[in-house]
């Protein structure tokens, strides 16, 4: 499992790392054409308009898996140890539910909805845009098995199993 979550890591951060520079290097174009060159570039700013929607999804998706999101641990460590556990399988399993229905299949829906759909400058389907959606949520659902089976494996390990 461990060597799963290195190539999701390793996967999620170097794609984000080519969005972030494909946005930079649009962004200096088009201040460049604008400003140096007066000609419009207008398929510069849809394109990165786009790349910050999948930029920012598949980075959540990652700091998801790297246990960096935002965590309410104060009502949490107000019980004991084996409620904490209680709650946060349950936390999981929720977690789970909803990136499967609102993100993956939810997203399906949005990409089969908009996949006819393009965009005005850049003529990309809205479809392709929408996609990382359920991609991100994918992520999300594995990253968070990976982290249920991994407790259960701690847990066994403590036990003596």
């Amino acid at each position: 499992m461990n060597k799963l979550k290195v190539v999701l890591d390793k996967t999620l951060i170097t794609s984000a790392s080519l969005l972030l520079i494909l946005m930079v290097i649009f962004s200096v174009w088009q201040v460049l054409a604008r400003y140096v060159f007066n000609i419009s570039s207008p398929g510069t700013e849809e394109s990165i308009r786009y790349l910050l929607i999948w930029f920012g999804l598949l980075t959540a998706a990652y700091v998801f898996g790297a246990k960096k999101h935002i965590a309410i641990l104060f009502f949490r460590e107000k019980f004991s140890p084996r409620t904490q556990l209680l709650i946060e399988r349950v936390t999981d399993v929720l977690i789970i539910l909803l990136a499967a229905i609102l993100m993956v299949f939810g997203g399906i829906k949005i990409v089969l909805l908009t996949s006819a759909q393009t965009a005005a400058a850049t003529g990309i389907s809205l479809g392709v845009v929408y996609a990382a959606l359920p991609v991100s949520g994918v992520f999300i659902i594995i990253y968070t098995v990976i982290s249920m089976m991994t407790k259960r494996i701690n847990e066994n390990e403590e036990v003596g199993v």
